[in-house]
């Protein structure tokens, strides 16, 4: 194996010897300025040639002995320089889940029962936040539009979803077809709760398929009945009874107090849930005893040191007394209340009594003797005030000037 690698390059040189020679036999024409040049340019790559191998074979002698365990079949490998040969310049694409750039199918947003959907038109009755007597029955109608795409038939229903029923039922059939773009009135009655307070019902409506669907970009919200129940009840202004009758001139009196408005018998508006006056003609008294005599009762619903006064007409004193009897109405436990009675003369206000009255199954009699304002015009003013933060129904019985 060492003989023929000495052999290779030993051969190459002799080739290249023979080579050379072949060349300088030729004889060049020296007179032609071309040939002149091509000479030396030949010399110039002859001598780098002769450099060349003379490297050749001093790295060929120098090549170190094979292992003499080399399997016969290796193949023996020259490391010679080689030609580089470059291809040109393949662009890879790399194959990536990009997907070709299409038209985005549009996205369906589910609705019930194939675009069952209703639009709110208006209140017909009862808007929100319409005041109603505890107890009573007023009717809810909802104006309200087929937006979607199929007919309401009369197999579809209006339904109590949530809230406060308010006694409603729980459906009620809709009494006609409505075709898309229709309206369409929908009414039912309700029944007011005896608690004062705020209530709302929430409603939508039921295809025949039992899927419900409502208002709002996908149907499913709910449209409402919302009321404010005052337990505000008055019986009728009586006739005067008494030379002056504080209940029969209820409605003379101007009415004041730390609320924005208190009701009163003869206002349009008689209900208000925080503060009113009302005329109750047969009373029953926290000691459970129910008299057959009129009475003004004041109702308060508040912080405390909230107040109600009445300030009533002129009047001129000849040796009157002022005459009632006060205490907390019939099962109103949280009573807690000052109960006050002043006269205004000559511009200035004058406290005549103050009385302590809660929830302890007793009633107060008032006798206050007015003479020291003989032959003077008064007006007197009847009053009370929470004293913690609670509820306070007082009755005053029978109200009156009397000799």
């Amino acid at each position: 194996m060492n003989k023929k690698i000495f052999i290779f390059p030993v051969s190459l040189i002799i080739i290249l010897i023979l080579a050379a020679c072949s060349w300088q036999a030729q004889t060049p024409d020296i007179s032609d300025p071309n040939t002149i040049s091509t000479i030396a340019m030949q010399t110039v790559q002859a001598m780098m040639t002769e450099q060349a191998f003379s490297t050749l074979v001093a790295e060929a002698t120098q090549i170190a002995p094979l292992p003499t365990d080399a399997s016969p079949n290796s193949t023996e490998t020259a490391i010679l320089p080689t030609a580089v040969v470059e291809e040109p310049t393949r662009t890879s694409v790399a194959v990536t889940n990009t997907p070709v750039p299409t038209q985005a199918l549009p996205t369906k947003t589910p609705t019930p029962s194939s675009y069952d959907k209703v639009n709110f038109e208006k209140d017909v009755t009862i808007p929100d936040g319409t005041i109603v007597e505890s107890g009573s029955k007023f009717t809810k109608t909802w104006r309200l539009k087929n937006s979607g795409s199929t007919v309401w038939t009369t197999s579809y229903d209006l339904v109590f979803v949530s809230g406060n029923a308010m006694g409603a039922p729980a459906a009620i059939d809709i009494s006609k077809a409505v075709n898309p773009g229709e309206t369409v009135d929908l009414s039912i009655e309700f029944t007011a709760p005896e608690k004062a307070g705020s209530y709302k019902g929430y409603w939508m409506l039921r295809s025949d398929s039992g899927k419900l669907f409502g208002v709002g970009s996908n149907a499913d919200q709910s449209f409402w009945v919302s009321v404010v129940v005052d337990d505000y009840k008055t019986d009728d202004v009586p006739t005067v009874k008494y030379d002056y009758d504080f209940t029969a001139k209820i409605c003379s009196a101007t009415w004041d107090g730390s609320f924005d408005k208190i009701a009163y018998p003869c206002d349009s508006d008689k209900f208000n849930s925080n503060s009113w006056v009302a005329v109750d003609m047969s009373p029953k008294f926290e000691n459970d005893y129910q008299d057959d005599e009129r009475s003004i009762i004041m109702h308060l619903d508040g912080k405390k040191d909230s107040w109600i006064q009445g300030f009533y007409p002129e009047v001129e004193i000849n040796g009157e007394h002022f005459i009632s009897i006060i205490g907390c109405v019939n099962g109103n436990s949280s009573c807690d209340a000052v109960i006050s009675l002043d006269i205004k003369v000559d511009g200035s206000i004058k406290n005549l009594g103050k009385w302590t009255e809660s929830y302890d199954k007793k009633i107060t009699s008032i006798d206050v003797d007015l003479s020291a304002y003989n032959g003077k015009k008064v007006q007197l003013i009847l009053g009370i005030s929470n004293r913690s933060e609670t509820t306070s129904n007082i009755f005053w019985l029978a109200p009156r000037l009397d000799k």
